[in-house]
This record gives structure tokens, C-alpha cells and sequence, in this order.
């Protein structure tokens, strides 16, 4: 199926820190030439932060793209040449100050595959050991432990979160 499509051009419209904007020439299977726009993304993690008591760290943060508060797992971008498990333990220190003495991959998955091509990796992480929280200048966000089933996924509006909590969900059965 894919090589029915042919990638013709592609040039960058936007780049930050964060994302890419593309404008891509794709020919169709109909031979038909559309152009095509889309994110490309860095790599992202989730960590699922579980404590034996079945609790779970979450944190509540302002997201201006939603104009929201939310209540996620604690995230955050893979720095270029990091290994996605290196960058969700250094996010879960960074954001919440504990430190896991064992982490596993769960998933990876793409967000929104009709839009962007950025990858969200999400880990499970256990022995959990307090240390110190250290937020980039620009985070602003409050940690708070949850039982597990306090946490109605009906309510969440964050899809990573909702993700996460269906699998603690399945695995604390």
C-alpha cells in the first residue's frame, strides 16, 4: 500500500523547540498531486509513577494550547540522542522529584497519525524514592499522588493519561 504514494517535495513552513510544520507534494494512488501538511514532533515520554499502596503520581498543570488545567502522568520531550527510557527517568525526577529504582517500557505509540509524526513512549516505573523536583523555568505544575481508584478515565481530557490509567487499570486486575 505505501508504495503507491509518492513523496514528491517536502519543505519546512515553522520550526521551534517543540515542532515542525511541513508542507509536503504527495501524489495519490490516483496519481492525483495534493499537498499535504503536517507536524513532525520531538519524541515524547509518559511515566506511570506507581507506588505499592496502589497510588499513582499525577500532576496538574495550566495548558495554554486548551486554555485548561489538566491532570496528567508527568511527560516530557527526549532531548536530541537521548534513549526514551533515560529521558522518563530524568522527566520523573525533573517534575515530581522521585527518583524509580525500576522502570519498563508499556507502549509507544504516534498521537494523531493523520497529523504529525511525533512518537510518545510510555514507561511504568516502581520503587519510587524521593529526591528533588527540578522544573524548567518555564513549568509550573503541582504533583499530587492518587489512588488508582480515584482516578475516573471518563474525566481526564489528557490522551496519554487516559492511556496509562487503562493500563494500571489492567495490570493492578
Amino acid at each position: 500500500m505505501v508504495e503507491k504514494y509518492k513523496h514528491l517535495e517536502r519543505r519546512e513552513v515553522f520550526k521551534n523547540n517543540h515542532i515542525t510544520v511541513y508542507s509536503e507534494k504527495l501524489q495519490l494512488p490516483n496519481e492525483k498531486v495534493v499537498d499535504w501538511t503536517f507536524t513532525g514532533k520531538r519524541e515524547a515520554v509518559g511515566i506511570i509513577a506507581s507506588f505499592d499502596d496502589n497510588t499513582i503520581l499525577m500532576v496538574k498543570q495550566y495548558r495554554p494550547a486548551v486554555k485548561k488545567v489538566t491532570m496528567e502522568i508527568p511527560a516530557g520531550l527526549v532531548e536530541e540522542g537521548e534513549d526514551p527510557q533515560e529521558a522518563a527517568l530524568r522527566e520523573l525526577e525533573e517534575e515530581t522529584g522521585y527518583k524509580a529504582g525500576k522502570i519498563e517500557k508499556v507502549c509507544e505509540f504516534y498521537n494523531s497519525p493523520g497529523v504529525t509524526d511525533g512518537k510518545f513512549y510510555i514507561y511504568y516505573a516502581e520503587e519510587l524514592k524521593k529526591t528533588h523536583q527540578h522544573l524548567d523555568e518555564d513549568e509550573f505544575l503541582e504533583v499530587e499522588r492518587i489512588a488508582i481508584k480515584d482516578i475516573n478515565i471518563l474525566k481526564l481530557s489528557d490522551a496519554k493519561t487516559m492511556l496509562a490509567v487503562s493500563f494500571i487499570n489492567n495490570k493492578k486486575l
